[in-house]
């Protein structure tokens, strides 16, 4: 079965999908991983290799930034409900929550327009501290970069510690996961990404954050920045599938972990009764899943604009990352969307493990 994902895969490479593709696939115990395909096709063509670095793009609010936050809620620093004000003094709005960031229901614009055109870390902070709500709280999931961005800042706040230096102390020297973190020293192990040529940038990116507004920021952001490898992923997974505990040891507790699998907040699409749905941080399973349509109602998700994705389903015992640069040469490849849906679908109807009945497929 897993040569079949493998199929798929590549032929997702040969019609233009993306250069390449590692991926990992935790089944019921199991532990599967690839490697296809180029991590670089200009300035010329590089054959991918299992340590191939790849910008995670937005799967960093929820393996860094939402993780941070649970870390940072157990230890009794920080609570859903406290006003990001009181971590952050700069950010005016006083009746915005935590839980409004995470739960991308906060008011606040998704994004900052022209973003590319920024020139320093204090011109982008200048603009999110003059941002408006464009919409009455907690009445629509509007989803936001900017909400991530302050939430990095109350963790950092919190803490006492840079963004990365938590989550390298906290989260990824815990978790084993040694080749994950923001701003990569070696370059070369990076997939590239998309070419940019502009007054801040010129040329391809290439361990540099692909985001415009994390790039800015100095690489370190709540939404974007990190770079990590399929295999230091595949611990992640684990962790979340076994309730917290990682190898023996209890990294989030089992409350925080089915805390994470709770829908928040909620919108309807018309009749559907397919809801968009969001956790803290996490997409859960709703409409238009990059999980595929046969995950169940318990899968927690999140996609990278550079060709990332990730879902853990815990009724089926599954969990799976895609890892590609989909973006290299141009943002303007959009085939994976309809693609990793369709791979989700293979990789749920055939690896599944219900835990609570003795329906196997593995």
């Amino acid at each position: 079965m897993i040569e079949k994902v493998n199929e798929m895969i590549n032929e997702a490479i040969a019609d233009g999908t993306f250069p390449g593709a590692n991926y990992c696939l935790v089944a019921g115990g199991k532990v599967y991983t690839g490697c296809l395909g180029y991590k670089s096709l200009y300035p010329e063509k590089e054959p991918n290799s299992p340590d191939t670095l790849y910008d995670m793009a937005s799967v960093t609010k929820v393996v860094c930034t939402t993780t941070a936050i649970m870390l940072l809620l157990e230890s009794g620093k920080i609570r859903l409900y406290d006003p990001v004000v009181t971590y952050v003094p700069e950010f005016r709005h006083r009746d915005i929550l935590i839980w409004d960031l995470l739960t991308h229901s906060s008011g606040l614009p998704a994004d900052i327009p022209r973003a590319a055109r920024l020139k320093s870390r204090e011109e982008t902070l200048e603009k999110i501290w003059m941002f408006e709500p464009i919409y009455e709280k907690n009445t629509k999931i509007v989803y936001s970069d900017i909400g991530f961005i302050l939430l990095g800042m109350v963790v950092e706040a919190a803490s006492g510690m840079t963004l990365d230096a938590f989550a390298r102390e906290h989260i990824f020297k815990p978790l084993e996961m040694h080749d994950t973190g923001f701003k990569p020293a070696d370059k070369k192990r990076c997939a590239p990404t998309e070419e940019r040529r502009d007054e801040v940038y010129n040329g391809f990116l290439r361990g540099d954050v692909h985001d415009e507004k994390a790039y800015i920021l100095g690489g370190v952001a709540g939404h974007a920045g990190l770079f990590s490898t399929a295999s230091d992923l595949v611990n992640f997974i684990e962790m979340i599938l076994n309730g917290g505990n990682f190898r023996g040891r209890q990294f989030l507790s089992a409350p925080t972990v089915d805390l994470l699998f709770q829908p928040q907040v909620e919108m309807k699409n018309g009749v559907s009764l397919d809801t968009n749905q969001r956790g803290l941080g996490w997409i859960i399973k709703g409409d238009y899943p990059s999980s595929g349509d046969l995950a169940s109602p318990e899968t927690i998700m999140h996609t990278g604009f550079t060709g990332t994705n990730i879902f853990i389903d815990r009724i089926n015992n599954i969990g799976f990352a895609l890892l590609t640069n989909r973006v290299h040469p141009t943002r303007n490849n959009l085939k994976i969307i309809p693609f990793r849906c369709k791979l989700g679908n293979y990789i749920i109807s055939h690896f599944y493990q219900r835990r609570n009945n003795g329906n196997q497929a593995i």
